[in-house]
């Protein structure tokens, strides 16, 4: 213990003895790459914000303004444009068909998600740690590697342009889910699960009643990106659907940008634009603080 101190001692002497100029020096370099590293936030801050910005200006402008005049404010809001979007461009249809596919995709997506992470990181048997890292490997494998094969067997089944097939291909990414989920579950303490059993709870009581309330962090986590995920999706969305009254919002809002392009109707393009952020917005402002929990907690517990 003396040993300890005398060193902390002369640590402390040693920088007591440092010059003031070399500490100076160092402080001002920190506050310096402090500063440079505030500046590239903003600077990457303003890069996203600012397209969104001008997106909603420009929903409330007319095509000749948006031409002619595209920096600046408008001289009117012109708030039929976005009624020329929900009806005359379809985008309620196209907003409709995503909330459907995106929802039920979610929520079997998430369940499943759930109902795996929970076996491997609860029961040993052989094969767990083979299935788990089999998951994950199918991480680092490009969805565009598994088109042809997955669009040959949707047609064989006869389920080309259904909305089956799309909520099949959403809701079967498992991987992250699994890996996010099985984070949560490993480090739940064995105990609650025998408490509910003596209680008289089954197997799936206890995950539903027990594990499930206790992950909620990492659930709602998973929930996030994946309706992020499903939400944003189109390749999928493209090649599965054709028929324009089952489009999803992606691919519908990318063929009214190649056909309003020659129609010089921009304004209800870019309404149409808007009416596809709200939603991602919305989530995201709402859930903001506990996606962040969510994450923290699922890394500190993986």
């Amino acid at each position: 213990m003396a040993d300890f101190e005398t060193t902390a001692t002369q640590a402390d002497i040693t920088d007591l003895s440092r010059p003031t100029d070399t500490i100076g020096r160092e402080n001002r370099g920190h506050r310096l790459i402090w500063i440079g590293i505030q500046v590239l936030l903003w600077l990457y801050a303003i890069s996203v914000v600012a397209p969104m910005l001008w997106t909603v200006v420009q929903s409330f402008r007319d095509s000749k303004e948006i031409i002619f005049e595209p920096w600046k404010m408008p001289a009117s809001l012109l708030w039929e444009n976005y009624s020329d979007a929900l009806v005359r461009l379809n985008v309620a249809t196209y907003f409709f068909n995503s909330i459907l596919v995106t929802t039920i995709s979610l929520v079997l997506g998430v369940l499943l998600a759930a109902m795996i992470a929970y076996v491997l990181a609860r029961y040993d048997f052989f094969g767990n740690r083979f299935i788990y890292y089999y998951l994950l490997s199918s991480m680092v494998i490009p969805g565009f590697l598994l088109a042809v094969p997955l669009w040959l067997m949707i047609r064989s089944w006869g389920m080309l342009n259904n909305y089956a097939s799309l909520i099949l291909i959403y809701s079967s990414g498992l991987a992250w889910s699994v890996f996010i989920l099985h984070a949560f579950f490993k480090t739940l303490p064995p105990e609650l699960e025998d408490a509910a059993i003596i209680d008289g709870c089954s197997l799936f009581g206890v995950w539903w009643r027990v594990m499930m309330p206790l992950s909620t962090p990492g659930i709602l986590t998973v929930s996030l990106f994946s309706f992020l995920g499903h939400w944003n999706e189109y390749f999928w969305a493209l090649i599965i659907l054709w028929d324009d009254a089952k489009r999803t919002l992606p691919v519908g809002m990318a063929e009214l940008l190649a056909v309003q392009t020659y129609r010089i109707d921009f304004g209800p393009l870019f309404a149409g634009f808007v009416i596809m952020l709200i939603p991602t917005l919305s989530v995201y402002a709402v859930f903001q603080g506990k996606l962040t929990r969510g994450i923290t907690i699922g890394a500190l517990k993986g």
